[in-house]
Parts: C-alpha cells; structure tokens; sequence
C-alpha cells in the first residue's frame, strides 16, 4: 500500500471527495496548509492502476506519494528505509504510461536554502538520478513535518500539476481553472440524457470537462465571440474527447431573443437539460457597469434554452452584481452556491432551477 496526498483548490475539495469515491477509495481531509489549497489524504494499493487513476483525476491539483521518517530531523529523511521507500516511490511514477521523465529535482521546504535542506536535495537528486534545480525542477519534492510525529516527503508523481490540460495549447486570457471547471461540471450532475449548453464557452474548459465525464445526448458551444469558438475547436481537437459539438457564435441577448438559431439548425429552444456560463467577470472581460444588463440577458437565454427541469450553473467573481440581477428575477431559485478560489479571485458558482 502507498500513502498519497491530493492537493485541491480551495473549494473543489467536495466534488474532488465525490471524484475519489467513484473509485472506491475513501479520503480523508487534512486540513488546510495554505488560504488558497485544500488537501485530502488517502491510501492506495501500490500498482499500475493506481498510478494511472491518479493520472486521470479531474478536480486534483497535484498528487503526491509520501515517505515518513519518525526521526526528529529531517536528515532522518536519509536513513535506509526512508531511502528505499524513495525509490519505490519514484519506481511507480515509473508505470505511468506514457512514461513520465523529470530533468531536475526541486525541494520545496521551510528553510530550504541551509545546510541539511540542501544536502536532503542533493542526495534525493543523485537517487533520482536529475540534477538539483531550484528554478525549474519538475520532479517537486515536499520536505514537511508529518501530521503525528517525525518527518514527511511528499514526491509529486508528474513533471506538471494534475490540473496542467495538455489539450490547452491556445493562449486564450481570463481561461477558467480547468480542476473548477471540473468541479462546477460535478455540482451540477452528469448523465447520458444530458442536453449540455455552455453559453459562454471562452476557450471550451467547461464543455471540455463536461465530455471528459462521459456521453451526452447533445453539446452547444456558443459564444459572442468567432475567436473563442475557433479556440474551443483546436481545444476540442487537443483533448480527443468524443461528442459531437454543435457551436453558435452568438452573444446571449441574441440566444435569448431568437435562440441563435440560423435557417436551417435544429431548434435550441427549450432543447437544453444543463445550461452554464462563465461570464466576464469585469477585470479581464466586460465591465463591471455593464454586467447587470449582461447577467439579465443570460437569464433570460438560460430560460429560452432550457428545458422545464433545466439545471443551471453561472460562475462569476461579481456576485453581488449577479445576486442583485437575482434578487429581481422570479423565475429562478438558488439551489447550491459553493464557492471557488482562483488566481485571487474568489468565484462562486450559482445553481439555479426554475422557480416553479
């Protein structure tokens, strides 16, 4: 059995215990180390399908094997068993296929430019066979206290965090968190019958990730913007998700208005089982002054689009601007509100069903 640490945003922590639970295992939370992070801790069979799980986790930021030393100092980190454990850990990152290769070792730990912090690097550097590398070291080693006593090294199990796409290959301002997306995708529930609309797809994270958990009946992108839909599509193609994606370059005062729907398109009204949008939050995209008139409008095409049962899920940082617009809307009524960390910003993502 290995021990493994998952580090999640601040918020993502619920629907990352649902994730894990898919699976069968049972985490447990740790508390939170930092403002911006959660962790959850829990323990696995050492194998190829353990690391390839770990692999594919969506709401995780990073995963880590750990080692433990019960000695009063780090340098206990150094001892036989802990060395051996070392190398049994780097030897299952190992199974993961395609085969991950690191090019430095980082240490990340209170104090990590002293003597013994520096000797600990450059003895798990020579096991590891990389050079230290303080800067840009893909293979990050944590040095910490353990929860009971004695000392910990978390080993992170890939060159880049969980939470890195490799489909996301545009650069596209303003992109949304894809272990958020994720979660948001959670909040709102998955299902084969599922009619998926995203709005305001940006450069396609939420579409994306909403594929990424199976089969859905049917898929919109739509966006005011040609460039964002043009984004979706390469990220759409990066990500080799399968589904067929109907897409509409349309600003949603048009959706509301007409259903964006050309000649000749199937019907988009009252079509849809699961609405979202991340609309412009006022710092990158849009304004603040505008928003109001923005968020009424995408209420009234989540109306137009969907279905008498449709779930709905808005993520924005100006939320006392969309709880306003809220508060003079009738048709709607607030289910779930939790609330993410990102990049400074603290969005929230309101679940809305009809209010009837």
């Amino acid at each position: 059995m290995t021990e493994v640490v998952l580090t999640v945003l601040a918020g993502v922590a619920p629907a990352a215990q649902r994730e894990l639970e898919r699976l069968g295992w049972e985490p447990q939370p740790t508390g939170t180390p930092v403002a911006t992070a959660e962790e959850l801790r829990v323990t696995l069979p050492r194998s190829a399908q353990t690391m390839a799980a770990l692999q594919a986790l969506r709401t995780v930021v990073a995963a880590f094997l750990v080692v433990t030393s019960p000695a009063p100092r780090p340098t206990g980190l150094l001892a036989t068993a802990a060395v051996r454990a070392f190398a049994e850990a780097l030897e299952a990152i190992a199974w993961q296929r395609p085969r991950v290769r690191f090019h430095g070792l980082r240490l990340e730990a209170a104090g990590a430019h002293t003597p013994e912090m520096r000797r600990l690097a450059t003895e798990l550097a020579e096991l590891a066979d990389v050079p230290v590398d303080d800067d840009d070291g893909d293979l990050v080693v944590r040095v910490r206290r353990a929860p009971d006593r004695g000392w910990e090294l978390l080993v992170r199990t890939t060159p880049r965090p969980l939470a890195t796409r490799a489909w996301r290959t545009e650069s596209y301002p303003g992109a949304l968190n894809a272990t958020i997306a994720a979660a948001a995708v959670d909040e709102l529930g998955v299902s084969p019958s599922d009619a998926f609309a995203d709005l305001m797809c940006g450069s396609g994270t939420l579409l994306i990730e909403r594929m990424a958990r199976g089969p859905a009946a049917r898929l919109l992108a739509a966006d005011a913007s040609a460039h964002a839909i043009d984004t979706t599509q390469r990220h759409l193609r990066g990500a080799r998700v399968r589904g067929r994606v109907e897409t509409r370059v349309s600003d949603v005062a048009a959706l509301a208005r007409d259903g964006g729907t050309p000649d000749g398109e199937p019907t988009l009204a009252g079509a849809f089982t699961t609405v979202v949008a991340n609309p412009p939050w006022g710092d990158l995209w849009g304004e603040h002054a505008t928003n109001a008139t923005l968020y009424a409008d995408l209420l009234d095409a989540v109306d137009r689009l969907g279905t008498r049962e449709v779930r709905a899920g808005v993520l924005t940082h100006d939320i006392r601007r969309f709880e306003a617009v809220l508060a003079d809307d009738p048709r709607w009524r607030v289910v779930a509100m939790p609330q993410f960390f990102a990049k400074g910003h603290r969005p929230r993502l309101f679940v809305l069903r009809r209010a009837d």
